[in-house]
């Protein structure tokens, strides 16, 4: 199933370099969580980040649905 990954900010470095924008089409088996498709891009599973899934912050073992869109970027921010 196809589902996308989107890095903002900071993490946007962590995608390939064949990426087009801040985003990546991926194909992943059905029962894949938030975390597994967000592995093999290095992101933080941690405080550092903030992970959501189609705009609402989720729980990373989430498993993912056709067309769903996962987004993370940097929870530090300046000010």
């Amino acid at each position: 199933m196809k589902v996308y990954v989107k890095l903002i900010a900071t993490y946007q470095r962590l995608l390939p370099p064949d990426a087009s924008g801040n985003a990546i089409e991926v194909d992943v088996p059905e029962g894949t969580t938030v975390a597994q498709v967000l592995l093999p891009y290095g992101v933080p599973l941690d405080d550092s980040s903030v992970i959501v899934l189609n705009g609402r912050m989720t729980d990373l073992n989430t498993p993912l649905s056709e067309g769903d869109t996962v987004a993370a970027f940097s929870a530090i921010a300046g000010g």
